[in-house]
This record gives structure tokens, C-alpha cells and sequence, in this order.
């Protein structure tokens, strides 16, 4: 039965490919209407994306020098799936990154892999292959995030994304740079963050900690609020002032 369906998926791709190809051969000749019709056409046939088949159609021909054409994402992976570049052993180590970092995001993990690896190998926690080491250093932050999923969701799924804030005139002035996106920085210059004392429940009242950190010096103070109100965070008396 599973030789039965593997060739049949082997046909049904092969099928989708010459109806593909003839179908690339003129298609630069066709008007603008005429290039509409083809591209519904094969969606309804090859059952692809509208658009993988214009990403498709407009590849060049193998036989001309050109790449061959890929499979789409979700069909026939079993038989014709490009080679992952970050196999399993990566993965792993990503993982225990992720662990000692406290579960950070992806950019965030991103930016404090070199330093995070250099200090784990300091103290003798850390011994991983040079090529491994390289690899580790050159995942994208979407990437991490994108293979660190099912760890996520095995740790209870609590890290989803934020709704899209609202952008407003003052956002759009301020200029904000989070991570490793200080260079050359003089004094004054601040990250801020609140802490919630929850508990894990954000439900009924309980105690904030406002935490600004000079990122030139390293100096941090941290105010405590009764509640998560911006008239508390500008109150000069929080401040001593």
C-alpha cells in the first residue's frame, strides 16, 4: 500500500510538471487577459497556489540553463523536499541555548548567542564542534523562532504574538533601538522595561517594577508602581525629584 501511494504521488507530481512546463513555453507570448486565464487554469488543475504557479511559470526552462523547477511547499515533500540546512543536531543545540536564556525570543536569542556560547564555554558547559558553532551563529531571528516552535509548544504555548499596536504620532517620532542595535552609545540613553509581580495571573491587583538601564554604563534603577498607568511613570515623585 505505501509503495502504491508513493507512486502514485510520483505521477501525480510528474503530471504536474510537464502540464507545467508546457505551459511555461508560452506563456511569455500570451496577452495580459490571456496570461490571467492560463494561471487560473492551472490553479484549478495543479491544485497550487496562484502564486507558486506565476513563481513557477516565470523560471526558466532546465533545459535552457535555468534552475528546475521546485516543488511547492506541502506537495509531494516526501518525494521531492529540499535539503534542510539546520538538521536536528543544530536543532538540539538551539534548544538548550533557548533553556539557559530563560526561553528568550528569537531576535533576542539572536543577538546574545556569540555572548552566551563564549561564556558557557568559559566555564566548561559548552563544547561544540567548530562547524556546529558557525551554523548556531548564522540563524536568522525568524529562523530561530521558526525551529524553536515545537519546544514552545511543548513548554505550554505561552509565547504568542502581540496584537498590533496602534502607531501614533509619537511613536513615529521617537527613534527606539532594542538589543544589538547600540553602537558607540554616551551616557544617558536608556532601556526600559515593566515587570510584572503577578504570579503568572494577570488578574486583580498587584505591584509593577518600572527597570530603565543607562546602556552606556550598565547602571540600572527600578521604580515600583501600584499599577501599569503612564501618569505614575511620569510622576516626578516616583523619581525623588
Amino acid at each position: 500500500m505505501e509503495r502504491s501511494a508513493s507512486a502514485d504521488r510520483r505521477a501525480q507530481h510528474q503530471r504536474r510538471q510537464q502540464l507545467l512546463e508546457a505551459a511555461r513555453s508560452r506563456y511569455p507570448a500570451l496577452s495580459y487577459q490571456e496570461k490571467g486565464a492560463l494561471v487560473d487554469e492551472l490553479v484549478e488543475l495543479s491544485g497550487f497556489h496562484r502564486k507558486s504557479v506565476l513563481r513557477l511559470l516565470r523560471q526558466q526552462p532546465a533545459d535552457h540553463g535555468g534552475p528546475p523547477a521546485r516543488a511547492v511547499a506541502g506537495h509531494d515533500s516526501a518525494d521531492v523536499g529540499r535539503s534542510r540546512r539546520y538538521g536536528p543536531q543544530v536543532v538540539q543545540l538551539l534548544e538548550t541555548l533557548w533553556e539557559a536564556s530563560d526561553h528568550l525570543c528569537g531576535k533576542r536569542l539572536a543577538a546574545v548567542l556569540p555572548t552566551l556560547m563564549t561564556a558557557l564555554e568559559r566555564h566548561g558547559h559548552w563544547h561544540v564542534d567548530p562547524d556546529l558553532r558557525q551554523k548556531l551563529l548564522q540563524i536568522s531571528p525568524a529562523t530561530i523562532d521558526r525551529l524553536l516552535a515545537p519546544a514552545r509548544s511543548a513548554q505550554g504555548g505561552q509565547h504568542r504574538r502581540r496584537r498590533t499596536r496602534v502607531v501614533t504620532g509619537v511613536r513615529r517620532r521617537t527613534t527606539v533601538r532594542t538589543f544589538n542595535g547600540w553602537k558607540d552609545v554616551e551616557p544617558g540613553w536608556f532601556e526600559m522595561d515593566l515587570v510584572a509581580h503577578c504570579g503568572g495571573r494577570m488578574e486583580g491587583p498587584f505591584l509593577w517594577t518600572l527597570v530603565l538601564t543607562d546602556v552606556a554604563s550598565g547602571w540600572s534603577e527600578c521604580v515600583p508602581l501600584p499599577s501599569r498607568d503612564g501618569l505614575l511613570v511620569r510622576s516626578g515623585r516616583l523619581w525623588g525629584v
